[in-house]
């Protein structure tokens, strides 16, 4: 048997184990959101280990989930109370401008600002929980950052919200699969979705990526890194950086010599300024010996 079949940097042991990893943290983030008002750190700790396992680590599920679950808390608790009571608030509203005679029809331009704030709240939800599992920030620039990046990055907001659509278009649609859907959220499809955010949403905050090179060596690649030449041209041969090479000590050893030959001459005016003084002081010397005389 070969020796490299059960080596983890193998591709087919890392997909293995990232497919366990996902199945564990499924169940973890089942258990967590039980109170249902825990699901905003739960949350949290998922995109946590589903970001470390993109990132190329191998976290320990456990230990990173509920350490995340633990620091994140009181911030992705909150900010689970906030998208929550104003999804649900402006919901309602809709609900009553669409559904209900309560409101004319004289009164319908109110559904726009409505749908405005329930976007907003849209984009919290997709950005702002993943933002809170990695970096260290307060509440209020969260949020902000959250509705910025959504802004910026709108084909990946797309993506996010078609995600997490899906099920719930599939369930719509297809009513009779409710109870086979339903068995594979449980168990494996909660997690995976947000692991398909998180590839996304990995690039969009242009985070480190762990690669393992050919000889097994692991190193750090972003993806600002990924670059490519868009005219074979403007990639620089080996023949030019070795005539590069090549040409700067020559420049170097013209230099050189202009300085050395600068020596020879300051050396040479200061040897005929040393011999004229001589030559002064034997003049001067002989007119008084012949005054003496």
């Amino acid at each position: 048997m070969n020796e490299n079949t059960f080596n983890y940097n193998n591709p087919a042991m890392r997909f293995l184990t990232n497919l366990f990893n996902i199945f564990w943290v499924n169940i973890l983030f089942i258990f967590t959101c039980i109170p249902i008002i825990t699901i905003g750190p739960s949350l949290c700790a998922l995109y946590r280990v589903c970001l470390k396992i993109i990132s190329g680590e191998d976290p320990m599920v456990y230990h990173t989930y509920f350490q995340e679950f633990k620091s994140s808390f009181k911030k992705g608790l909150i900010l689970w109370i906030i998208v929550l009571v104003g999804c649900g608030f402006f919901g309602y509203e809709l609900y009553l401008i669409y559904f209900s005679d309560l409101v004319p029809d004289s009164m319908s331009f109110l559904q726009y600002p409505v749908w405005v704030m329930l976007l907003l709240l849209i984009q919290i939800f997709l950005y702002g929980f993943a933002l809170l599992s990695i970096f260290e920030n307060s509440l209020k620039n969260t949020i902000i950052n959250s509705i910025l990046l959504s802004i910026k990055h709108i084909p990946t907001t797309i993506l996010l919200l078609a995600v997490w659509l899906f099920t719930p278009l599939l369930v719509n649609t297809f009513p009779q699969i409710f109870y086979g859907v339903a068995g594979c959220e449980l168990f494996f499809n909660l997690a995976l979705r947000v692991y398909i955010c998180s590839v996304f949403l990995h690039k969009a905050f242009d985070l480190k990526k762990i690669k393992i090179g050919k000889g097994g060596e692991a190193y750090e690649q972003s993806y600002d890194d990924l670059i490519e030449y868009i005219d074979p041209d403007q990639k620089p041969s080996d023949d030019d950086e070795d005539e590069e090479e090549e040409y700067e000590p020559d420049e170097l050893d013209d230099v050189d010599d202009e300085d050395d030959d600068n020596d020879e001459y300051e050396e040479d005016d200061s040897d005929e300024e040393d011999s004229d003084e001589d030559d002064d002081e034997s003049e001067s010397e002989d007119e008084e010996d012949s005054k003496e005389d």
